[in-house]
């Protein structure tokens, strides 16, 4: 699938809330998971009906199929968006993208927008300081943008 972005920045907040939304939908669907666990119920004891509804045990299994239905074609959405941001840092082999260019800046990229670290936490993990940090993950945004993300993108095959 072929993106298109104004700019490296757009494609990375894209990515970042991708990242979030990926995260949000694994919590729903394990707490789905978790609430269907209950809806067969459990015990031999005979049941008293309260509802007139005979199928309504169907009906809510309908919904929670269809709502995860949902979930995950919006997950896998989310997927596709962080993939390719992937593809625009490192390439498809791991080795070229922007990392190719520009080397432990993409890393700061990566971590801020695709694991949503504060740039703090960036700076520990990379052992430099937040401010420099900061700055020259902002000079690998403007090779991103000045070489063009689509390009990038297909520096080592990661384009499809």
């Amino acid at each position: 699938m072929t993106y298109q972005f104004g700019s490296a920045r757009e494609l990375f907040e894209a990515a970042r809330e991708a990242s979030r939304d990926a995260e949000r939908i694994r919590r729903q669907l394990d707490a789905m998971e978790q609430r269907a666990e209950g809806l067969g119920g459990s015990g031999f004891e005979p049941r008293v009906r309260s509802t007139s509804d005979p199928d309504r045990m169907g009906g809510r299994v309908a919904a929670m199929v269809d709502r995860e239905s949902i979930l995950r074609e919006r997950q896998e959405e989310d997927y596709a968006i962080i993939e390719y941001a992937n593809a625009v840092l490192y390439g498809k082999d791991g080795r070229s993208g922007l990392w190719a260019l520009v080397g432990w800046r993409a890393d700061a990229v990566a971590l801020h927008y695709l694991n949503d670290m504060k740039w703090s936490e960036v700076a520990q993990a990379l052992c430099y300081s937040e401010p420099h940090v900061w700055q020259q993950a902002q000079v690998a945004l403007e090779v991103a943008d000045a070489w063009g993300v689509a390009v990038i993108s297909g520096m080592g095959g990661a384009e499809d």
